[in-house]
């Protein structure tokens, strides 16, 4: 019966696999895309700088990611602009030639997980795009990625693909290990973390079945090393998981050395054999096969860094050689894995009364483990397990930072957001510096030479963090020299923070400039915002010079706060650095507007006075490359609607009245003139038709004797005359001016009953 039950399921999974093979319209295609070869590109050994983001640089280019673009956006190769991967020379970067920019790679860089990106090695980039395959019924299955690489020079990109994935935001890492140019890309799949050979196009499962998350280098994205823990049972029958325990590492390039399906056992190369209860698998997991390792219950390709059994725990296969030194043993919960090791905290399983809790936060280097000394039970009480706090009240969004072999981290205190920073304890005691400074709502980000880098909502700010406690003393100004220890926000900057966090580089150029590029977020017009790619500078001297360019614009347009739609008008000018979008409403605005506008943009031309002048947003936000035309013409259009828009508003302040009552009572009023003009220009013609008839019968009978008995009211002197027909038809008129029948047909109906008279 259970071999009938086997075959069963493999005919599902292989009707299976044949079912997704044909829900996409085209297989794998060895025929790369070609293009032209790209001017200046040299081949060199060098290493790229940054891997794992949206920018990358190597040999004189920065190699970036042209904008946020969505992953069902067309993904034809030749044809795609936003999104796709373009460079930039160095020097152009640094001299301001923002524009001078080639596309190396005309496809979409749009994988959704941000914590990869592109990756370049050699004289590769490798990337992961949305398939252009489709499924059954025709739709492009934009949702799945393939992997792929294409030449840095342009000429040459994958068509086919390394291998795809349904998930778009599927955790990535391309990587190289050691002195070997074999690239891997460590992928998240089902739970497991796997490694896939680029070279002998094989998949390896590196972890399957792991306690805890995977946890990735946050210093270096293309560090081919991953932490997590694993929980300790040996699956005989009856047997639970281990109270404690262990903290592995395992590496891209780790494989299994051999499967023995007889014995239910696989040898990690270079590593252990683990061995397994056949008979218990076979019945109490389903899908085991003993000649795939894949489908054991424990999959651990792993290197053991810390083992957290205890004098009371049964030893098992699992663990190392050591004599431990807690009655149950340890549990262990990974914070980071970051400056070149791993950050955890751990407890005991069991405490006496006795016993004072472990608050403390522990790192050990890769370094420490690695050698083949180390002995994963009694590292945990040796010298190399490092104490960084000694509790984790102000460690959870800390930043850490290793200076000169001491440990030191910044955090945000929990009371006020006031930022500090503090050292390892040495014999309990820490040292501690208070910056003085409230960053409420702020993220910690990263630290760049002397300065931290965070930022509150989607800004950048900066601040000298290497300063004693003597430079944050807020009771004295700061003085011009010393300006760098107060925080300081780089204006103009708005990125998104829904993609790729922004990336530094410094020393560019023959002036050594230091450049952040970021996807703007900043919106146009009605609020589109078109996250292009942006820089600004980060070096002290020109913050300090481009803020007080940018804050002296912003002063002289809240001069107008009193007239929120000329300030509106003054920020378009200021953003775009153009008209047009105001010429095309320009007749909404009174002079007096139109006026301080034109002296507005007056104070942008040369020929205003030095001490007037002002400077566009552009010379200290600048667009790397250029937008669609498409985004063009729609940023110009939102910019059009956006001030016709403030237009409307204003009208709605002066009248006191909603923007839709305003409408109402305008196009109310002209409806009602059209229908005034439509019948009165109906009843003279009807009138004039009356008027022929009329006449004949009332000079026929104007002299016959008129009843007055009951009309009082009437002139029986009056002659009956054409004029007076016409006076009284135009009063009947105008008395039912929105009737069908205007009043001259009653007057040709009276007629009719003096001539039956």
């Amino acid at each position: 019966m259970k071999d009938i039950r086997k075959k069963l399921l493999g005919a599902l999974a292989l009707t299976a696999c044949t079912a997704t093979a044909f829900a996409f319209a085209s297989c794998k295609d060895d025929e790369p895309y070609t293009g032209e070869k790209l001017p200046g590109y040299v081949s060199t050994e060098s290493e790229a700088i940054s891997n794992g983001g949206f920018a990358v640089k190597k040999d004189g280019y920065v190699y970036f990611i042209n904008g946020v673009e969505s992953s069902d956006a067309s993904n034809e190769y030749g044809a795609v602009e936003k999104g796709a991967l373009m460079r930039i020379a160095e020097t152009d970067l640094a001299s301001g030639a923002f524009d001078k920019v080639d596309t190396v790679v005309p496809m979409l860089f749009v994988a959704q997980n941000y914590d990869a990106g592109i990756y370049i090695y050699g004289d590769y980039v490798y990337f992961a795009t949305p398939t252009t395959d489709k499924n059954m019924e025709g739709d492009v299955e934009s949702g799945w990625i393939d992997f792929k690489r294409a030449k840095l020079d342009g000429s040459e990109a994958m068509s086919d693909y390394y291998f795809r994935l349904e998930d778009n935001t599927t955790a990535y890492r391309f990587v190289t290990v050691g002195d070997d140019d074999t690239v891997y890309c460590m992928y998240e799949e089902d739970g497991a973390l796997k490694s896939y050979n680029t070279k002998t196009d094989k998949h390896t499962t590196l972890v399957d079945g792991a306690k805890s998350s995977f946890y990735y280098d946050k210093n270096d994205p293309a560090n081919p090393n991953v932490y997590y823990t694993m929980a300790v049972q040996e699956y005989v029958k009856g047997a639970t998981a281990a109270s404690y325990d262990q903290i592995y590492c395992v590496n891209a390039a780790a494989t299994v050395e051999s499967v023995n399906s007889s014995a239910a056992s696989y040898t990690v190369k270079g590593g252990k054999t683990y061995d397994f209860d056949k008979a218990y698998l076979e019945d109490e997991h389903d899908g085991f096969s003993a000649g795939d390792y894949t489908t054991y219950p424990y999959v651990n390709l792993g290197t053991l860094v810390l083992d957290g059994v205890g004098i009371n725990s049964e030893k098992t296969q699992f663990n190392a050689s050591g004599a431990p030194v807690t009655a149950d043993g340890y549990t262990y919960t990974i914070s980071s894995h970051q400056n070149g090791g791993v950050y955890f905290t751990r407890s005991e399983v069991t405490k006496t009364s006795s016993d004072a809790t472990d608050t403390k936060l522990y790192y050990l280097a890769d370094a420490s483990w690695s050698g083949a000394e180390w002995n994963a039970v009694s590292g945990n009480e040796g010298d190399k397990v490092e104490v960084v706090a000694l509790n984790t009240t102000n460690t959870a969004n800390a930043l850490f930072y290793i200076d000169n072999g001491e440990h030191w981290y910044l955090y945000l205190t929990s009371d006020n957001s006031t930022l500090v920073k503090e050292s390892e304890p040495v014999n309990g005691v820490t040292k501690k510096v208070d910056f003085r400074q409230t960053l409420s709502g702020a993220s910690l980000w990263q630290i760049r030479g002397d300065y931290l880098y965070y930022y509150t909502g989607n800004d950048i700010s900066k601040i000298k963090y290497t300063g004693s406690q003597e430079d944050y003393d807020l009771n004295t100004p700061f003085e011009s020299e010393d300006a760098e220890f107060e925080a300081t926000k780089i204006l103009g900057v708005e990125w998104n923070t829904g993609w790729y966090k922004p990336e530094f580089f410094d020393d560019l150029g023959e002036n050594k400039k230091d450049i952040v590029l970021y996807a703007g977020a900043q919106t146009f017009g009605l609020g589109s915002a078109y996250n292009y790619i942006y820089a600004v500078e980060t070096d002290a001297q020109a913050v300090k010079a481009n803020n007080e360019k940018y804050q002296k614009v912003l002063d002289y347009i809240d001069e107008y706060s009193d007239d929120s739609v000329l300030q509106n008008l003054m920020n378009y000018y200021f953003k775009t650095g153009e008209t047009a979008a105001y010429e095309d409403v320009k007749d909404l605005y009174d002079n007096v507007q139109q006026k301080a506008f034109d002296d507005f943009v007056a104070l942008f031309k040369d020929s205003a006075a030095a001490e007037d002048k002002l400077a566009l947003q552009s010379t200290v936000v600048h667009l790397v490359g250029e937008m669609t035309a498409d985004d063009k013409d729609d940023v110009k259009a939102d910019w059009v609607d956006f001030l016709k828009k403030e237009d409307v508003e204003e009208t709605e302040e002066e009248s006191g009245m909603p923007t839709w009552a305003v409408w109402l009572i305008a196009c109310g009023s002209a409806l009602v003139v059209l229908v005034a003009a439509f019948v009165i220009v109906k009843a003279i013609k009807k009138k004039k038709a009356a008027k022929r008839e009329a006449e004949e019968t009332v000079n026929a009978y104007k002299r016959k004797k008129i009843d007055t008995t009951d009309d009082k009211s009437i002139d029986v002197y009056a002659d009956e005359t054409e004029e007076n027909v016409e006076e009284t038809a135009t009063e009947s008129v105008v008395e039912t001016e929105e009737s069908e029948e205007p009043a001259t047909s009653e007057v040709s109906e009276n007629a009719e009953e003096k001539t039956e008279e």
